[in-house]
């Protein structure tokens, strides 16, 4: 076999090995340099995340004045307190109210997505123009929204009650405040949810669904077989984000109904808000925060849990 001997070839047995180049060792600007590059990242972190969950932890343990200042200490008593004590019953109807707001927001959201996703697919003629509606929500403010829909609502001039002729106070009744909620949250999400499956789908490959449709399989077939596992890894991500942003969604709710009627809609982050600005209890505000905090990881780690047995990567 050709080419330069091993270096050790040709020694006797025994023979001690050649001693090895040592490692340089490297200088103090050679260590700190990832870490220099990482610094404004950290600084962005640690001022507008890690500082005020510590800030919120501390807060939580203490009773605090109207000006949210921690005075004196008790330790757990604000987490009994809205677990098993005296805010327990209005904690646990904003928490369910919560759940199932999140529970419609996340799916509705992400089916009307991939509706509108599979719609514009295919090219056609105003193919642009439709793409471009489906993902406006995402650049519609919020509050912007809500004061629309607000005034689409309102009992004597709304334009819903103009169309139906009626004089229904549809945002006071409890009836239909939470669904209206619900709807025009999963509007607004719609938009991000519509551009990330969108891009998905302009990566599967049309070999398969030309393979498919060779063997007999019609488009329903081709798309629980086809469509569905290949964008398994965007579903699974935008899952996560919708779940994560229903659960922190407050400007709807503060514009439309403040929480009404009767806590239909008192989410978990509007009773945070009346806890902290209205009550001025900013250690059970704190202490809800702290609650909502562990919901959302716990939930997010159970759906990291399922990816395995959910989530195809080609």
């Amino acid at each position: 076999m050709s080419g330069k001997p091993a270096v050790n070839q040709g020694r006797a047995p025994g023979a001690v090995p050649l001693p090895r180049k040592s490692a340089r060792k490297k200088t103090f600007y050679e260590l700190i340099e990832p870490w220099l590059f990482l610094l404004p990242a950290l600084v962005v972190f640690a001022v507008f995340l890690f500082y005020p969950l510590f800030k919120t932890i501390y807060l939580s343990t203490y009773l605090t004045n109207n000006y949210g200042q921690a005075k004196v200490f008790v330790g757990l008593r604000n987490y009994a307190d809205i677990l098993t004590g005296k805010y327990a019953a209005s904690f646990y109807n904003s928490m369910w109210v919560t759940l199932r707001f999140v529970f419609f927001v996340a799916f509705g959201s992400l089916l009307l997505g991939l509706t509108t996703s599979l719609l514009t697919v295919k090219k056609f003629p105003g193919r642009a123009f439709a793409s471009a509606i489906y993902a406006m929500p995402i650049a519609i403010a919020s509050a912007a929204a809500a004061m629309s829909f607000k005034m689409i609502f309102h009992p004597s001039i709304g334009l819903v009650n103009r169309l139906l002729d009626t004089t229904t106070n549809w945002l006071n009744d409890p009836k239909w405040a939470f669904p209206i909620i619900c709807l025009i949250s999963i509007w607004l999400a719609s938009g991000i949810n519509f551009i990330f499956i969108s891009a998905g789908l302009r990566n599967i490959p049309e070999e398969l669904y030309e393979s498919a449709a060779i063997d007999g399989a019609g488009y329903w077939k081709q798309q629980f077989h086809i469509t569905l596992p290949s964008l398994s890894p965007t579903l699974f991500f935008q899952i996560i984000i919708n779940v994560i942003s229903a659960f922190q969604s407050f400007t709807q709710v503060r514009l439309l109904t403040s929480g009404g009627p009767n806590e239909t809609t008192n989410v978990i982050v509007y009773s945070i808000y009346l806890d902290a600005f209205r009550n001025f209890r900013f250690g059970s505000a704190a202490a809800r925060s702290i609650v909502l905090f562990v919901i959302i990881m716990v939930i997010t780690l159970i759906q990291f849990r399922a990816e395995k047995r959910s989530v195809h990567y080609q």
